[in-house]
This record gives structure tokens, sequence and C-alpha cells, in this order.
């Protein structure tokens, strides 16, 4: 049987659950608010189908706008997200033709693996915030928003990441 079959849906389900109940709740120094169901678009494999990814994400992003008030910016920028992750994930890895491939530490490396979730947090970030605040009036409050959550989120994807690969 296909692990990306329970996989998927159950890591859909727990990032969920945690970005409603626990991080929605936290915003460090005022500006930084864990973002973790990025992991969800970070760990997608390789060669899934893009209209796949989209809608995963786009689903994820949906319930979460649903259930933290921010109309359709978290969908958009998801969505987004799903969007450009196979070409980055192209940037970084050296392999070819490895379909099946999970981003992570241990299967592209450390290095690869940091510099591909910093580029695909930061810029989720970016995105998320330009439409959540939707003006650059105030351009050093968002600044210190996308840097302090991109910050706070890429040591929470490395964090779990980590974990993960050390049960494996």
């Amino acid at each position: 049987m296909n692990y990306d079959f329970f996989r998927l849906p159950l890591l859909f389900i727990i990032l969920c659950i945690l970005q409603v109940f626990v991080f929605n709740h936290i915003q460090l120094f005022g500006c930084a608010s864990p973002l973790l169901y990025v992991y969800f678009v970070l760990t997608m494999k390789k060669g899934t189908a893009k209209w796949g990814m989209m809608t995963w994400a786009f689903a994820l992003g949906l319930l979460l706008d649903t259930f933290s008030n921010t109309p359709g910016v978290t969908a958009a920028s998801m969505t987004l997200a799903a969007m450009a992750q196979p070409y980055l994930l192209d940037l970084f890895i050296t392999r070819e033709g490895d379909n099946e491939l999970t981003p992570s530490m241990s299967t592209i490396g450390i290095k690869p693996f940091f510099n591909f979730s910093l580029v695909m947090v930061g810029g989720y970030c970016v995105v998320y915030f330009t439409l959540e605040m939707f003006s650059f009036l105030n351009w050093g409050r968002w600044l210190e928003c996308v840097l302090g959550s991109t910050l706070v989120t890429l040591a929470l994807v490395l964090a779990i990441d980590r974990l993960k690969n050390k049960n494996n």
C-alpha cells in the first residue's frame, strides 16, 4: 500500500490541529507567529502531481482560514507555495530522476534542506504578511513580522524534521 495514502491526510490533520489550537495563540514579541503548516508543502514528494499538491495546499489553507479568521490569506499563500515547491526543490537537490524523493535532512542533506526550507518559508511569509496587511504604509512592522515568523517557523521545521528523521 502506498505510504503517501496515509501520510498526507495524517500530516494534514495533525498540522491543522496544532496550528488552530496551539500556534495561532502564540505571538513572540508581538510579531513572530509560528506558521508550521508550511511543513506540509515542504515535505511533499518530488514527483507529486502539481494539481494534487496545489489542491492539498489550498484545502489546508482554506481550512486554516476558516478557523483563523484570515479570509483567503492562508489559502492563497499555501497555493502559491505549492506551485513554487517543485521548482525550488530542483534548485537545491543534486539527484536527477528520483521522483520518489521526500525532502528532508536525511534525503537531500542538511545544508540543501536548510536552504530549501529558508527560501520556501521566507517566501511564504512574505506573501502571507503582504496579503494580510495589504499595505506597505507600516513597512517596518511588515518586515518584523516576515523576519520573525520566518525564523520561528524555520526553527520549528528544522526541529521537527530532525526529530522525525531521528526516529526513523
